[in-house]
């Protein structure tokens, strides 16, 4: 069965295909793939489209002009950038040719459901020596968190949490330049250094994810040194350009005292935007990870990120707060 167009144009608006959705679904089931609705948006029959390559691009056009509309044009910003990663040597740090970086990387983009705007954001990845992943490894690590395994479908402890983001993370890594990437946790010594030298981004990742399970087939064990770890990383990497991310499940080791240190270290360190620190949350206990959210709100810099419901609801929360704080000096 062909598949329907993806786009349909619904009281004036743009939204995704409610045929598409049904035909995506029935794709997902007969592939396995559990039945999935065609997009994560929380509200399904709200959903408008996600822009994610160029043949998304091409095909609202198309039905926009049909329709008698102007085409839309792209942001500056995404023109820019496909012109850049279609530059030679972009494209071979890269691992891939002029002819193929911008549709290898918008298939990946399809596949997440990202927009394709946020290729300018990856893109300024290479700006950075080294990308750091911080990996909590401490025994709470082996309890349950709020996920699912995609395949079994059961929920996941949050080491097998941590491991899936981070492959989920390194395979969109393999279509954007990028120097280094480093893997280290709080308490064992292993470090996994992983660099493209000149391979495909199929070639770099098959070896990456081997390498990432290979490291956690070892369960978690031990405390949450994290205040450590961020001053060692701190320390370690000054004068150099480190994006971090800080995969944890709990409250460090010496509690307030060190959330407070933490916090006082990203308030105050160098260079903040070129030192950018993400906080990647892997637990079913928010109130054991708010200190994460509290550095987001107050330091440069800085995010933290949870799992989709987790997200929507904090983006439903703040928004009905803007709205009381609004009414309140109308």
């Amino acid at each position: 069965m062909t598949a329907p167009k993806k786009y349909v144009k619904i009281n004036g608006v743009m939204k995704l295909n409610p045929e598409y959705k049904k035909w995506k679904d029935a794709q997902n089931s007969s592939s396995g793939g559990g039945g999935g609705p065609a997009t994560t948006v929380y509200d399904t029959s709200q959903a408008l489209p996600i822009v994610s390559n160029m043949q998304d691009y091409e095909e609202l056009n198309e039905i926009v002009v049909n329709g008698g509309g102007a085409e839309v044009p792209l942001a500056e910003s995404t023109n820019a950038t496909i012109e850049m990663m279609q530059e030679p040597e972009i494209c071979l740090s890269a691992g891939m040719s002029a002819d193929t970086m911008v549709d290898e990387l918008g298939a990946l983009l399809n596949k997440y459901e990202v927009p394709m705007g946020l290729m300018n954001k990856l893109m300024m990845l290479t700006e950075f020596q080294s990308l750091e992943f911080i990996i909590d490894d401490s025994g709470s690590m082996s309890l349950e968190s709020d996920t699912f395994d995609p395949v079994t479908k059961r929920t996941q402890s949050r080491w097998q949490e941590a491991q899936g983001r981070l492959k989920e993370m390194v395979e969109v890594l393999a279509y954007v330049p990028f120097e280094k990437i480093e893997i280290c946790f709080l308490n064992r010594s292993d470090r996994v250094v992983l660099q493209r030298n000149g391979r495909d981004p199929h070639s770099f990742l098959a070896d990456a994810h081997a390498k990432i399970d290979a490291v956690f087939r070892r369960g978690p064990s031990g405390s949450t040194p994290a205040l450590e770890k961020l001053q060692d990383s701190i320390i370690r990497g000054q004068g150099a350009q480190i994006a971090r991310y800080f995969f944890g499940d709990g409250i460090p080791n010496g509690g307030q005292r060190a959330q407070t240190e933490i916090l006082n270290i990203c308030m105050n360190r160098a260079n903040p935007s070129g030192n950018p620190i993400t906080f990647i949350s892997c637990t079913n206990e928010d109130a054991a990870v708010e200190w994460m959210k509290d550095i987001e709100e107050a330091a440069p810099y800085c995010s933290e990120s949870d799992d989709f419901d987790d997200e929507v609801m904090e983006v439903v929360r703040d928004k009905v707060l803007r709205s009381r704080t609004a009414r309140a000096f109308i």
